[in-house]
């Protein structure tokens, strides 16, 4: 078993039931496809749904129906991690990719007898940070698998495959829990992160939310709006704030920014543009002008959703790009209209 510290315990969690459905009937039909392609946003358990698929095709009791026993042979062996016919590759430590060696190595061990005489399995997470090389590589093996073998790739970008990659695996997207779904299980599981404020920070992802219940949602909110209610006073400028944000968890930062001022153009077109906060919490901010303007307040929403994927893509200079950023921002909350041309 190649990688397997970095696999979670086999779990099926509530909002996973559709898919394990759909899995089942392909199971019990004989269709299910040689390769696997299960997308959906990061804090879903994705990675817990792909161990569990890996320990149920395994499992000696899945004759009739999909599903881990937890008690025979190769279900100890999962749980044991060395089950000889399982490979899970993900980017080495230090590394952001996945590397053209690792699906070599990969593929020849899928494309050996199995050593139980059963499924081989391989899960590739995230399946988008493979280099072009790497899935290149697996595509051969996609095309041409060998008996009873499984291809999971796991990704919350399947844009970032190449389409000869998607089109050769069956797409399986795990969907968010509703709203309600999830703040019941997190109750239980982790009643901290049972907050609606924190579950629509982390995008509806319960995984996401429990991430952040340990007291860093509540730090970046507090933070947040300190800085901006300085800034909106006059008590700090843009270079000092934009200089503090590049620090630390900009990725976070932007994340709340783009919900603040989403909840802000919304509590105006409803008449509460007091409520300048983050949704669920109390006012902290001063409150906004009357006169909000909101189509610049959702044209803030479009430049931080650009600036957030800019950074993802490519080095930037942060302190220039949110200085700027900054300046707009004050000029979209101004409530003084725009001096004419002469």
């Amino acid at each position: 078993m190649s990688e397997m510290t970095s696999v979670a315990k086999p779990q099926l969690l509530p909002w996973h039931e559709p898919v394990v459905e759909q899995l089942r009937s392909a199971w019990q039909a004989r269709r299910l496809p040689h390769g696997l392609l299960l997308t959906g946003p990061d804090g879903l358990g994705k990675r817990e749904l792909a161990s569990w698929l890996m320990a149920a095709v395994l499992c000696e009791r899945s004759q009739a129906e999909l599903k881990v026993c937890g008690e025979c042979a190769s279900c100890k062996l999962i749980t044991a991690g060395s089950h000889p016919d399982t490979t899970w590759i993900c980017p080495e430590e230090d590394k952001q990719q996945i590397s053209v060696d690792q699906i070599r190595g990969a593929c020849e061990r899928l494309n050996k007898t199995s050593y139980r005489q059963g499924y081989k399995v391989a899960v590739v997470e995230p399946a988008h940070q493979m280099t072009v090389s790497a899935a290149n590589s697996l595509l051969k093996t996609l095309e041409e698998p060998s008996s009873d073998t499984l291809i999971v790739l796991s990704t919350s970008q399947p844009s970032g495959l190449p389409p000869t990659v998607r089109s050769r695996c069956q797409r399986i997207a795990v969907q968010r829990p509703s709203n309600e779904q999830a703040l019941s299980w997190l109750e239980k599981q982790a009643p901290k992160a049972a907050s609606p404020a924190l579950l629509e920070f982390a995008g509806g992802a319960p995984m996401r939310a429990i991430a952040y219940a340990d007291g860093r949602f509540d730090a970046l909110d507090e933070d947040m709006q300190g800085s901006l209610a300085a800034l909106v006073s006059g008590r700090t400028d843009v270079t000092q704030v934009a200089a503090a944000w590049a620090k630390d968890s900009l990725a976070d930062r932007l994340t709340w920014l783009d919900l603040w001022l989403t909840s802000m153009a919304r509590g105006a077109i409803v008449g509460s543009a007091d409520l300048v906060t983050f949704p669920a919490r109390g006012a902290h901010l001063p409150s906004l002008p009357r006169t909000l303007n909101i189509s610049g307040v959702y044209s803030m929403v479009d430049r931080v959703r650009a600036l957030k994927a800019q950074l993802a893509r490519t080095a930037l200079q942060k302190e220039l790009a949110l200085e700027s950023w900054l300046i707009a921002l004050l000029q979209s909350l101004d409530p003084r209209p725009s001096p004419r041309p002469t």
